[in-house]
């Protein structure tokens, strides 16, 4: 398994946190490299997604996690606790979007409007989860 020091790094540089908003709204997270085996030990250090290859002339391939639920319950608390630098910003929009698409099985005009915020980065203040008691 990776440390976190290293993952944290590692995807501040090569990993992206995407929220989809057309037809359907998606989140997923994704990292890319060359070697195959780093992506399979993030998998396994995550304990969820899976790596293929991205299919470029490059030869990259690809980690995803793209269930909402993994991602609510494993990703998005690891950067919680293990906050980028590079893409802090990135990672607190998807967060929230995250949040909405797991608490809404069908998703409201209003929160559609949010995702479409979060995704364009135009949205003025992040909603911030609130602190773990303990």
């Amino acid at each position: 398994m990776l440390s976190a020091d290293y993952v944290r790094g590692f995807v501040d540089g090569e990993g992206c946190f995407y929220i989809l908003n057309s037809k359907r709204v998606a989140c997923e997270f994704q990292a890319s490299q060359k070697n195959r085996l780093i992506l399979e030990e993030m998998r396994d250090t995550f304990g969820c997604g899976y790596v293929k290859p991205k299919y470029d002339k490059a030869g990259t391939y690809v980690y995803l996690v793209k269930s909402v639920r993994d991602l609510a319950e494993k990703v998005v608390p690891f950067f919680r606790e293990h906050p980028l630098m590079v893409k802090k910003d990135q990672f607190q929009r998807f967060a929230e979007a995250v949040e909405i698409q797991r608490s809404k099985a069908h998703l409201t005009v209003e929160d559609r409007r949010r995702i479409a915020e979060l995704k364009s980065g135009t949205s003025e203040t992040i909603r911030q989860a609130p602190a773990k008691a303990g």
